[in-house]
């Protein structure tokens, strides 16, 4: 004989049959066909899952809709683990792609999470795992991310309910924090999410986060009161949610001149929330200066935390008018940003009566609080052993120009490479473009050091690195400049060590100088000759490997 909980899953499990078949041909079949993650912020919602695999014997993971999602987006695609419909130890695994944290200092992952139990005594759980070589073997995250429902603060965001769980609200979903700070500067990083289904009800999670964070700090909320372990935004909790309490996590994101976006409308409309000043308006730049990840898992079945965020605008660079400011907050970078109703006191700025943990930043009106410059976009395009970087602004604000400077991955040091002119203050979109040429072989760093006519700066970083790769083959440049007197450069590709010689000879074939006469790495190098002590004329060089495998020779000229 059919239960009631079986009855009621007969509909749900016919379309979730189709759909998991497609999770399966989808992650199994190409989910590691997509290579590294390479580029940050990474974000995946249940929209458009690549690059992710599953490991399950039973469908337990799935696509499926959730009524709402955590954006408040209705019929949004996320994935579910079905434990309302398979028995207590069914198991499944999603894997992640690899991600490479070579660049990155302070890798943390967010993701949202919804769950309901069937009633207080099933125990749903979800453990996040990381893999460093290659998903060989997978251990507990530093701070270990196991959680049930019986968990304190709990795995679940909803009282039990004995109907098929789907969240039908925004405020089911809660947004996790995981700190992998420990493993900034990894090669190959793999996440395991591995629901185990106590056969109690489904837990729903949707859009997944990567960012390098600027710093991560964490405070233990036992009590309402005010907690600040960032030195620029704080946290007043009224209430606590859980009656326990739980552990409230900050993440300053790392300045790079602009905060980045995948939404489709990066500012949502306003028409209610008010300024300061009790004006309405729909704010138009969000700045760049400070803006933050804050996560509470406080908030579970018990109920959710009632607060009020402040920010200190002392150090905020496009700060003209205080008053003509909001707090806005978002979802997650897939969402846009939505305008909160914002106070002052002194320097603070505060948004109060907040259930919810996710984005925040502070956004106004250009015309009002414009930035220096409002970079729109900072790209890099590699050719060879060349970088061209692009650039557009939307606006600027009395600017002088742009240092370029580049510098090795890992390293602190930056080296500057020239100056771009401004177009001083203009409220229409101006391009730019440099090339950084003759580049060795490595992993490099660039950013933008905007100068106004005042002399102050700002710096916008190239989002990700640039990687100059090996020559495919031998190759010797023409000499430059040519003619010349007394220096030229001379270029030379190397795709493998080896010995080689560089040597310069007259017009009888005299050899007047040896430049190079020994093991050189594979890569782009490039060596001067100084021809100072030779008289004017036409001389040749001649680039030659130890196994004879290649040989060229190449005409320059001295003037003097």
């Amino acid at each position: 004989m059919m239960n009631s909980k079986s009855f009621s899953l007969i509909k749900y499990n016919n379309m979730k049959s189709l759909i998991t078949a497609l999770l399966l041909i989808t992650t199994l079949g190409t989910g590691m066909l997509f290579g590294q993650v390479t580029f940050y912020p990474y974000y995946q919602s249940g929209n458009a899952v690549s690059g992710w695999s599953v490991i399950q014997t039973t469908p337990l993971w799935s696509f499926a809709f959730a009524a709402v999602g955590p954006s408040g987006k209705p019929n949004d695609t996320a994935i579910v683990s079905n434990n309302f419909a398979y028995v207590a130890g069914t198991a499944g695994t999603l894997i992640s792609p690899s991600f490479n944290f070579s660049a990155l200092t302070k890798p943390v992952v967010h993701f949202y999470v919804a769950h309901r139990s069937y009633t207080s005594a099933e125990n749903d759980s979800l453990i996040v795992l990381v893999s460093t070589n290659g998903g060989a073997t997978f251990i507990n995250t530093p701070v270990p991310y196991r959680k049930a429902r019986s968990s304190n603060p709990s795995l679940a965001t909803q009282p039990p309910s004995t109907t098929n769980y789907n969240p039908t609200s925004a405020s089911h979903w809660r947004q996790e924090s995981i700190d992998l700070s420990q493993y900034g500067g990894q090669a190959s990083v793999i996440l395991a999410i591995r629901g185990v289904s106590g056969y109690g009800n489904n837990l729903w999670l949707d859009d997944f986060t990567v960012y390098d964070a600027g710093s991560i700090c964490n405070s233990a909320v036992t009590s309402p009161g005010t907690y600040s372990c960032n030195p620029v935004v704080s946290t007043n909790m009224s209430t606590t949610g859980n009656p326990s309490g739980g552990e409230l996590r900050v993440v300053q994101h790392k300045y790079t001149g602009s905060v980045p976006s995948y939404s489709a409308v990066a500012i949502a409309t306003n028409s209610s929330a008010t300024a300061p000043d009790g004006s309405i308006f729909t704010p138009n730049i969000v700045s760049p200066d400070f803006w933050y990840t804050i996560s509470y898992s406080g908030n579970d079945f018990n109920g959710y935390a009632t607060y009020s965020i402040s920010i200190d605008m002392t150090n905020f660079l496009f700060l003209n008018d205080i008053s003509k400011v909001y707090i806005v907050k978002r979802t997650s970078i897939g969402s846009p940003w939505v305008a909160v109703s914002t106070t002052t006191n002194g320097t603070l700025v505060t948004a109060s009566g907040l259930t919810s943990f996710s984005d925040f930043a502070v956004a106004s009106d250009s015309s009002v609080n414009p930035l220096p410059v409002e970079l729109s976009s900072f790209t890099a395009a590699v050719t060879g052993r060349n970088a061209v970087l692009r650039w557009i602004t939307s606006s600027e604000l009395n600017n002088s120009g742009f240092d370029i400077e580049r510098s090795l991955s890992g390293s602190a040091s930056w080296q500057k490479l020239g100056f771009v002119s401004g177009n001083g203050t203009a409220s229409q979109q101006h391009s730019y473009e440099y090339s950084d040429i003759n580049i060795a072989s490595g992993v490099y760093k660039y950013r933008l050091k905007q100068i106004d006519f005042n002399g102050n700066f700002t710096y916008y970083n190239l989002a990700g690195e640039v990687t100059i790769g090996l020559p495919e083959e031998f190759s010797l440049g023409q000499n430059y400049p040519n003619p010349f007197n007394p220096e030229t450069r001379i270029n030379f590709d190397l795709p493998a060590e080896g010995q080689i010689s560089l040597k310069v000879f007259d017009m009888s074939g005299k050899e007047i100088a040896t430049l190079v006469n020994e093991v050189r790495s594979a890569g782009y190098h490039t060596v001067v000759f100084n021809a100072s002590g030779v008289s004017s004329g036409i001389y040749f060089y001649k680039l030659t490997t130890g196994n004879g495998k290649y040989s060229a020779v190449r005409k320059m000229m001295v003037v003097k």
